[in-house]
């Protein structure tokens, strides 16, 4: 009996390194089939995706990948450029006890120090850093430039739901333009979590410049900007499909030649869009950018289908400080769900708006630029502005068609809307 407990323990202990021996190469036959699933989720109709070689060993392998561009436009603007549209890149794999890690490196384009470093489980989530080292880039002929890049990391991590998170960071960037001009961005980072549902991307991006100027040839400045950052965040409500977005730019401040902007602050919101008629638009028009008659045509359903469930554009604030003077906004435009057959009769859109806007003037800002404080007294003339304290305020209601001031006047909507039609 003790002899056969033996020999079952021996087999235990056998098949336990059978299993060690093995297991590498059952990592490198796993990780092969993740990474030809991920090559060809790749592909889209700009760019084809392909695996070239696939050299598996027992503890490493060599893979060989393709990216090729194949929408035309892209690809001629790339051949102006003289820049490569095929690019073949080679990623030294390494098999872990559950993941593979792997440097890569573009064989066909050396004169761009990037290289990648990433990590993937056997799942298919992928831990990721892309390093630029030093970038010196000429460009010759009319219109070229010589630009310098410092280096630059973008790291973050992958997972096989579609789920990015990532953060970027490029210390610095310098144009010379062989005009004698110049452009020069000081502290470029960012970071960002979420993932593409429908067309849109559902999460939260903030993209921050601490500085960027341009220069005239003689190295003055034209135009300078300070502490500027753009804030995106998305949300989809997956019972009703309705997706909402908003967009915000601060920036510390603004200089042109002689003016300058203090404290601008823009926020721009886009809600309660329908995601699959969004998406089905968003799908056709890059499908076939230059659109002909028959595109337009296709697309009608998905646009009528937009607006019959109604959206609003809204701006919460709007704020700029020139000087003492100080100008704020806020306003909504709403597309009641309802609004039917657009396509077909484009006029029933105007009458059907409803919304606000609110705008305020400070007298700092009047006195500052008589301009201004003559259209302010001309409105109150005609009933359109109220004055209140420290300023002038502009208040109104959309709708049944008209621009409703707090006064009581009216005005069309559609006379504000022609001269941007025209």
């Amino acid at each position: 009996m003790s002899s056969m407990m033996q020999l079952k323990k021996l087999a235990a202990i056998g098949g336990a390194i059978s299993l060690a021996l093995c297991w590498p190469l059952a990592v490198g036959q796993i990780g092969q089939s993740v990474i030809e699933d991920a090559v060809q989720n790749l592909n889209s109709n700009t760019i084809k995706s392909e695996i070239v070689s696939y050299d598996r060993g027992y503890l490493s392998s060599t893979v060989v990948t393709r990216y090729t561009v194949t929408d035309p436009e892209l690809l001629s603007q790339l051949q102006l450029d003289g820049i490569p549209a095929q690019i073949d890149v080679k990623s030294d794999i390494t098999h872990g006890l559950i993941s593979l890690s792997a440097d890569s490196v573009m064989t066909n384009w050396p004169q761009i120090p990037l290289t990648a470093h990433t990590v993937t489980q056997l799942n298919g989530n992928t831990d990721f850093e892309f390093k630029l080292g030093n970038w010196h880039q000429t460009i010759d002929g009319e219109g070229g430039a010589t630009m310098l890049i410092t280096p630059s990391t973008l790291k973050g991590h992958a997972t096989v739901l579609g789920q990015v998170s990532f953060e970027l960071d490029v210390p610095s960037v310098e144009m010379d333009f062989n005009t004698g001009e110049k452009l020069m961005i000081d502290n470029l980072t960012g970071n960002g979590d979420g993932k593409k549902v429908n067309g849109f991307w559902i999460g939260d991006q903030v993209l921050k410049i601490k500085q960027l100027s341009v220069l005239d040839p003689q190295q003055t400045a034209q135009f300078s900007m300070k502490d500027a950052e753009y804030q995106y965040i998305a949300n989809h409500d997956e019972a009703t499909q309705r997706v909402a977005s908003n967009h915000t730019i601060r920036i510390g401040g603004i200089s042109v030649e002689d003016e300058s902007l203090d404290k601008v602050e823009l926020n721009f919101a886009f809600g309660d869009v329908d995601a699959v008629s969004f998406e089905q638009l968003v799908t056709r028009y890059q499908d076939s950018p230059m659109l002909t008659a028959q595109d337009l045509q296709a697309m009608m359903p998905y646009l009528d289908s937009l607006f019959a469930k109604g959206f609003y554009i809204s701006s919460d604030k709007m704020a700029i400080n020139i000087g003492d003077g100080e100008f704020t906004s806020n306003w909504k435009l709403i597309v009641p769900q309802g609004t039917d057959n657009i396509s077909q009769n484009p006029m029933k859109l105007m009458p059907a708006l409803e919304g606000h806007f609110n705008s305020f003037v400070s007298d700092d800002l009047a006195q500052q630029y008589p301009s201004i404080k003559q259209a302010m007294d001309e409105g109150m003339v005609m009933e359109f502005v109220q004055q209140t304290t420290g300023g002038y305020q502009v208040k109104a209601e959309i709708k049944e068609g008209n621009i409703v001031f707090e006064g009581g006047q009216k005005v069309p909507l559609m006379s504000l809307f022609l001269p941007l039609m025209m």
